[in-house]
């Protein structure tokens, strides 16, 4: 898990280099009935945002400890195969093109003349996480993101929400005094005071890694999307967290249009604001990407 937060960052970072739609729908305000983690999973697959071929206007903050950035990007997706992104800044000048499919990243900085091109295990050497596809794209489009096959969760119904957390070993929740009690202000952000070092070293000791990540997913209850996800890494001290908002229908599936990402870590933090328009689905598309020949390899 603490190697999909630094994928957030490198893409997050990376970003820094350089309507077709019906009314919103209201969330119901009956009681919900009570549901068990498995039927949530179910319709959380049953609910996400099919397509085959996605286009999107973007309009895109980022705010770093350093900098606050603001640009447009023309993103094209072609499901389970290709991210094609081109990136403006304010000055309405490309700046930036990447390039991201299942195996390969490549970039182009127009700007300084510099290009990437890549597989992902060269960029695990460099950066020292492993990147996925699968993650970058269901954070894109506002579908399930580390739900895993085989992890054990817990639900809970918060008011309009259905939730669902990982069930930690108990020596996770014994060392971290964690308790599943969900609420619109929870973060889920594990206090440092409040942690006892002592029993968290043994646990760290004893568990996999996997055991030491917290994962927690607010769903809706009017169209089982997910509209906030909160990922905390004890081991590390990485926390991040994902909020989707302004549903609105596009060829008869519900979209987030706006996202905001949060990222914080020992030595960094980021937020992300996202706000889509102008989203088109399985229409033809092209995804061009050349690099000029005079461009020289922006790692040596």
């Amino acid at each position: 898990m603490r190697r999909i937060i630094h994928l957030i960052f490198f893409f997050g970072l990376s970003l820094l280099i350089l309507e077709g739609c019906k009314t919103k729908r209201a969330l119901t305000k009956s009681p919900l009935v009570p549901l068990n983690e498995k039927a949530i999973i179910e319709q959380l697959q049953s609910n996400v945002f099919d397509f085959n071929t996605l286009s999107a206007k973007l309009s895109v903050n980022a705010v770093t400890e350093k900098e606050n950035r603001s640009f447009k990007v023309n993103m094209r997706i072609a499901s389970d195969s290709a991210i094609w992104m081109s990136i403006t800044p304010a000055l309405g000048i490309e700046a930036a093109r990447a390039m991201i499919t299942a195996d390969s990243l490549k970039f182009i900085d127009k700007l300084a003349d510099k290009y990437y091109l890549g597989d992902y295990r060269a960029l695990d050497s460099l950066f020292g996480y492993e990147a996925q596809y699968e993650f970058l794209e269901n954070l894109l489009v506002g579908n399930p993101i580390q739900i895993l096959e085989g992890e054990k969760y817990q639900s809970v119904v918060d008011e309009l929400y259905y939730v669902i957390q990982t069930k930690n070993p108990r020596k996770v929740r014994k060392a971290v005094d964690l308790s599943f009690k969900p609420s619109k202000e929870d973060t889920l952000k594990i206090e440092t005071e409040i942690v006892k070092r002592k029993k968290l070293n043994k646990a760290v000791d004893k568990l996999e890694e996997e055991d030491l990540v917290i994962k927690r997913f607010y769903v809706r209850s009017d169209n089982f999307r997910v509209e906030k996800v909160l990922i905390e890494d004890l081991l590390t001290q990485r926390s991040f967290r994902v909020e989707y908002g302004n549903f609105l229908e596009v060829e008869g599936n519900y979209f987030a249009h706006d996202v905001d990402i949060f990222i914080d870590t020992p030595k960094e933090s980021g937020k992300f604001e996202f706000s889509y328009s102008r989203i088109k689905i399985n229409e033809p598309q092209s995804y061009p990407f050349k690099v000029p020949s005079k461009y020289e390899p922006l790692f040596r």
